[in-house]
């Protein structure tokens, strides 16, 4: 709770149940909270079209900065990309995609575990293209390049 900002902290502190895992020193149930609170700014599912838009928005405005490291900018990605997952925001699962891409490999009619294989595939590589072109380009062209025409 310490690395908690004051805002955060408030809100934790007003919760009904802090009092319970304060006395308890319950660290899980603390985490829980703070994850909550992160994730929904609190709102858990009231206001969940607002905050997968701000998730969304922040999402797709995420840079690399210029004499930011690789790691750093990767770190800020996947901490982003969580909070996508924990909204059920998902990017690049279609399934008309999908199976067209199955049908290039010779599978017309895919079984739903084929399908949902296929579809994991697809939004994995989603987020591998959005990554390599939102980093600095300190990646190499050529991966770029064999990403547009795989």
């Amino acid at each position: 709770m310490a690395l908690c900002d004051t805002e955060v902290k408030s809100q934790i502190k007003a919760l009904p149940e802090y009092k319970e895992f304060d006395q308890k020193l319950d660290l899980m149930m603390l985490l829980k909270a703070i994850k909550k609170i992160i994730y929904t700014s609190g709102s858990n599912n009231l206001h969940a079209k607002h905050n997968k838009a701000i998730a969304h928005i922040s999402y797709m405005g995420l840079q690399q900065e210029k004499f930011q490291d690789i790691q750093d900018f990767k770190d800020q990605y996947l901490a982003l990309h969580k909070v996508c997952t924990v909204l059920r925001l998902s990017f690049g699962r279609c399934e008309s995609d999908v199976k067209a891409i199955l049908a290039t490999e010779g599978v017309k009619k895919p079984t739903s575990d084929q399908l949902k294989e296929a579809l994991d595939h697809v939004e994995e590589d989603h987020y591998v293209i959005i990554f390599l072109f939102k980093s600095n380009k300190q990646i190499d062209e050529k991966l770029i390049k064999e990403m547009e025409n795989y």
